[in-house]
């Protein structure tokens, strides 16, 4: 700024305060005639940026100007920060991280650089050097909310931390969120005997997701067996879609709070009588920890959106089931634990109409492995592991993610399998299809679907087996480390289920040489999950209605003085 004459200076002011950045625009590129220095390339980036809309040409140009401005004058950390930002933005980070790295070796620790440091190791898949830098923000006390929630997401795809460590962290985070005075929170209005008991549902999620598969048509046999279900959508604004509307079909009610701050939110759900209010949400993205640490119903229960304990007290119950959380390690968990008799969750019965084919290695000669989930569960640990198993045999492996698929993070993936002798065209990935039917038909290029660890696909797994594809799974110490030895015990598939990372290895190798029995197993599987509990909708929701009544029921008794 001080290179610029007096009248320079408040005009770049006056544009900036009153957003008139297409004029701030063209007044810099004139300055810039005269002299590119640090100060106005770095203005000139901003300038586009923050024009509405911004084009993705005005990206790319800023991008430019700011990594030029930075490496003028590397005491333009301004400059700095805004290549980071934009560099996510637009997938374009290696750069940018190299930068980040260099500066921080030198400053030790800056909120602004460590954060965008820790999101860009996020999004290429390195949970553990994402982790510590969350870390490093924490331990200096400037982590917000979204900070902590993503930390604590995150611990779930890594051996970085135990439970122990797990629980000590969700504490923390507990005793940060707000608690409202009592003197402006809305006095309970629930009834001890209702009629009907009132369901709330939390979420983020209510549109076309996994959350919504798996809740759907139990929320439909919840409906019939004489509860009333109220919605408090947190979707996103514009997220809202066809499924959606047919969720809003089927609740009695429905509150869209995304807008609504928290205080009232509390109010909103003691206002409506809520008996039990469920949170499907946790610390996925969207969560809203307060409402329920500020207790908005009498009973609280965590279910299906975030498999793991929240550590907020006030949460009273985590729904499992008897395969993922043995009665001996509810000390991994500050929730009592809700066990259904078969399994956690049960997903909406997929269209019979996508046909199953061949063996595909009967075709080909080889064995194809596959695994769909989020690259981000790709630990160390599993491409280690699954590299061992691609040694041992005539094999290939197919990735692919619904989420956060970009270059960048695929390449960072092939140098780790590198890193453990895999290169080539033993590792296949295939690009996010936008059509659900068409990510379905993909499973038919596979032969066995692998499961990844610490953090086990769920969704994945269900729709692997629907196609006939079986999946390889490790017995994990938690709840989302055991989502795949519940659905095989379920169907009877324990074979599947590795105790270790050596057992995997083994097991993979018996399965993947017996082709006659992947075959059978390949045609039979669907059938049998059909008839299996991971289907069974109508059984799951009664079988939670029966335990929602009795908890209930003992609510009421233990307080009869509220």
């Amino acid at each position: 700024m001080k290179d610029l004459s007096e009248a320079k200076q408040e005009l770049v002011k006056s544009l900036v305060k009153n957003k008139k950045f297409h004029q701030l625009e063209f007044e810099v590129n004139s300055l810039l005639l005269e002299k590119r220095s640090p100060f106005l390339l770095n203005l000139l980036g901003v300038s586009k940026i923050s024009k509405v809309p911004t084009s993705k040409k005005d990206l790319n140009e800023s991008l430019d100007l700011f990594k030029e401005a930075y490496l003028k004058d590397r005491t333009l950390i301004d400059a700095l920060f805004n290549y980071a930002e934009i560099s996510i933005r637009l997938l374009k980070y290696d750069e940018a991280k190299d930068l980040l790295i260099e500066y921080l070796s030198k400053k030790k620790y800056d909120y602004k650089a460590t954060l965008a440091l820790a999101r860009i190791h996020f999004y290429l898949g390195n949970m553990d050097d994402c982790l510590l830098n969350y870390k490093k923000i924490i331990d200096n006390n400037e982590a917000n909310s979204k900070l902590w929630s993503a930390f604590l997401f995150t611990t779930n795809y890594t051996y970085k931390y135990s439970q122990k460590d797990y629980l000590n962290f969700c504490n923390k985070y507990s005793e940060k969120l707000e608690k409202f005075d009592e003197k402006i929170l809305k006095k309970f209005q629930y009834e001890k005997n209702p009629k009907k008991i009132r369901l709330g549902f939390f979420s983020a999620d209510l549109r076309t997701h996994s959350v919504a598969k798996f809740i759907e048509e139990t929320l439909k046999i919840l409906k019939k067996d004489n509860y009333e279900i109220i919605a408090f959508s947190n979707n996103k604004l514009g997220a809202d879609d066809l499924t959606t509307e047919r969720l809003k079909g089927i609740f009695h009610e429905w509150y869209d709070i995304v807008k609504v701050n928290d205080l009232d939110v509390v109010n909103l759900i003691r206002d409506k009588k809520i008996n039990i209010l469920f949170d499907l949400t946790g610390y996925s993205t969207g969560n809203r920890c307060e409402i329920f640490k500020n207790k908005s119903a009498p009973l609280q229960i965590s279910w299906c959106g975030y498999c793991n304990s929240s550590g907020i007290k006030e949460i009273d119950y985590l729904v499992a089931d008897e395969n993922l959380i043995k009665k001996e390690e509810d000390f991994n968990y500050t929730e009592k634990i809700i066990r259904l008799p078969k399994i956690w969750n049960s997903h909406f019965l997929i269209s019979s109409e996508i046909e199953i084919n061949e063996l595909p290695a009967i075709k080909n000669k080889y064995l194809t492995f596959g695994s769909f989930n989020n690259y981000g569960k790709l630990s160390d640990e599993t491409i280690k592991t699954w590299s061992e198993i691609l040694k041992n045999n005539n094999s290939k492996l197919i990735l692919k993610s619904s989420v956060h698929d970009h270059k960048l993070l695929r390449d960072n993936i092939k140098s780790k399998f590198k890193k453990n002798g895999i290169e080539g065209d033993k590792i296949v990935f295939i690009e996010r299809l936008k059509s659900y039917e068409d990510h379905l038909k993909m499973y038919n290029s596979i032969d066995i679907s692998l499961d990844t660890f610490p953090f086990a696909g769920a969704t994945t797994t269900f729709e692997s087996l629907w196609m006939g594809v079986p999946t390889i799974t490790l017995s994990g110490e938690i709840f989302n480390s055991k989502f795949g030895v519940s659905i095989n015990k379920n169907l009877n598939l324990e074979t599947f289920i590795a105790k270790d990372k050596n057992d995997y290895i083994e097991k993979a190798k018996i399965i993947s040489s017996d082709i006659n029995n992947l075959s059978q197993i390949r045609h039979s599987l669907r059938k049998l999950a059909i008839n299996s509990p991971l289907f069974d909708n109508k059984n799951l929701g009664l079988e939670l209605s029966k335990i929602l009544k009795d908890k209930w029921r003992l609510f009421s008794q233990q307080n009869k003085n509220l």
